[in-house]
């Protein structure tokens, strides 16, 4: 048994480091060897899995016994004819010894391996596994991303939902950072919609309804695009598709809009709340070809109005989540290349975030909310975690750059000469503690049995978590003059 599993399973995800994970010499093969005796070797040194060697001695692919299954018996090749070569994964997915076991974790939910090589200047060091990581417990990602590609149904799939708070729960009690965490629970939540999407097509097609010539990609708007969500986010999302032939152009969108339709619903009954404002594909609106999208993104940019600022805060914010993923490619190239050249469009955006008012008092205490139900609270996204979205995106739109997630977005923007490297830092840590807040938050509301909100009481906080939450805010109110200097948003009509 691993050390971290020995450890207690996830409670070192965080402090372990991969190199501690591998407790013996990698198993190795050359590209020529065959499946049979691949399988051999396999049961002899009691592993999962060997590396492939290329003639060099570089390695180069992996086996598994998961790819003798399903390459040599299930599709009938000779064991004792199928080189390595042939049946390796490749290329080979890869770890430094210093990551931590967190890292082997999101790099195997998100390709959807079970093996990661751990390489140290070109040298293999050994190879980390699914079962070194899950130390037996339900609870882990890489568990649950099984159990969700596996689920029958939005039933099956709403079953899993408590685990997946609970393993956030695990992670946050143990240390682990909005930013990480934020990147599992985006992954699971990834695995959910294409598990969604594969349930309502194949109930189409049963149907009689199969899928028309063009094809379609499902995209993830806002949070969902930058990996942020928290707990049973809503939905905000939308369905492209390839411009069909005129004559089958409204066979294709009634067809899209029944799935679209079905695919919310089943997302609904599996956990994930609608959204109140109606973004989603199920709304017409936001089930079209990719002309059309097109479309839209250019008008957000060229007649900047409070609707097309809005719009531009949700939809501008895009990533693909399940179908053909190239369809999202000339939406992502047109906010990547077309807005940095519209000034008067990024002036308004900046001032949306500069005019988003901070909850601290004239001494730089928290305010909270005087009467009512929200009587000593203040809602922590729209504190600061919504002006630092904000003033990331602008950025990221000023600069071109690819990147969705907040913080990466400032650190990029500091790469490029905007803040320093301290600033960058400092930012960072308000976004995170801001979001960490907000996580402990709905847990603690998750388990009270009360749905989870984002309205927090400074006054039930530790003093340590009270001080940063109140240094957050100024952080915030600080990147808000600097936008506000930038595009000097107060001339702004």
């Amino acid at each position: 048994m691993s050390a971290l599993a020995a450890d207690g399973g996830e409670r070192g995800l965080f402090r372990q480091r991969v190199r501690d994970l591998v407790t013996r010499p990698p198993v190795t093969c050359a590209s020529s060897l065959s499946a049979l005796e691949i399988a051999r070797r396999l049961a002899r040194e009691s592993v999962g899995s060997v590396i492939v060697l290329d003639t060099a001695g570089a390695p180069v692919g992996i086996v598994t016994d998961r790819d003798l299954r399903a390459r040599v018996v299930a599709e009938g090749r000779d064991p004792a004819a199928t080189p390595a070569a042939t049946i390796m994964s490749a290329p080979l997915v890869i770890l430094g010894p210093a990551a931590f076991a967190f890292e082997a974790a999101l790099v195997m939910t998100r390709h959807r391996i079970r093996h990661v090589a751990v390489i140290e200047d070109g040298r293999l060091l050994g190879v980390v596994s699914s079962r070194d990581l899950l130390g037996l417990q339900a609870a882990h990602p890489v568990a649950l991303a099984r159990d969700i590609e596996r689920a029958g149904s939005a039933e099956a799939l709403a079953a899993l939902a408590p685990r997946v708070t609970e393993l956030v729960r695990r992670l946050v009690h143990e240390g682990g950072s909005a930013y990480d965490i934020g990147q599992i629970v985006a992954e699971l939540n990834d695995r959910v919609v294409v598990r969604v999407l594969d349930l309502t097509a194949a109930a189409l097609a049963a149907a009689g309804q199969p899928a028309p010539a063009a094809r379609f990609c499902w995209l993830g708007f806002g949070s969902e695009a930058r990996r942020e969500q928290t707990l049973r986010t809503d939905q905000d999302n939308g369905l492209v598709y390839e411009d069909p032939d005129p004559d089958a152009a409204a066979a294709t969108a009634a067809f899209y809009a029944r799935f679209a339709d079905a695919a919310i619903g089943m997302l609904v009954a599996a956990g994930f709340p609608p959204c109140p404002g109606d973004a989603m594909a199920s709304n017409p609106r936001w089930c079209q070809p990719l002309s059309v999208w097109a479309g839209y993104f250019r008008r957000w940019l060229d007649h900047p109005a409070p609707d097309e600022v809005l719009a531009a805060c949700i939809y501008f914010d895009v990533r693909p989540l399940g179908g053909a993923a190239e369809l999202a490619a000339p939406l992502q190239a047109i906010v990547r290349t077309e807005a940095g050249d519209r000034r008067v469009f990024l002036g308004l955006l900046a001032r949306d975030v500069v005019t988003r008012r901070v909850p601290r008092t004239a001494l730089g205490n928290i305010a909270v909310a005087r009467r009512g139900p929200e009587r000593g609270t203040v809602d922590v996204k729209g504190a600061g975690a919504v002006q630092l979205t904000g003033a990331a995106r602008v950025h990221a739109l000023e600069l071109g750059l690819a990147y969705t997630n907040t913080i990466d977005r400032f650190r990029v923007a500091a790469e490029r000469g905007m803040y320093t490297q301290a600033e960058a830092r400092e930012i960072s840590d308000a976004y995170q503690h801001l979001t960490r807040l907000r996580l402990v938050h709905q847990l603690e509301r998750l388990a009270a049995g009360a749905p989870p909100d984002n309205r927090v009481s400074p006054g039930r906080l530790s003093r340590a978590d009270a001080l940063l939450f109140r240094d957050a805010l100024g952080t915030v109110e600080r990147v808000q003059a600097g936008l506000r200097a930038r595009f000097s948003t107060d001339l702004l009509g």
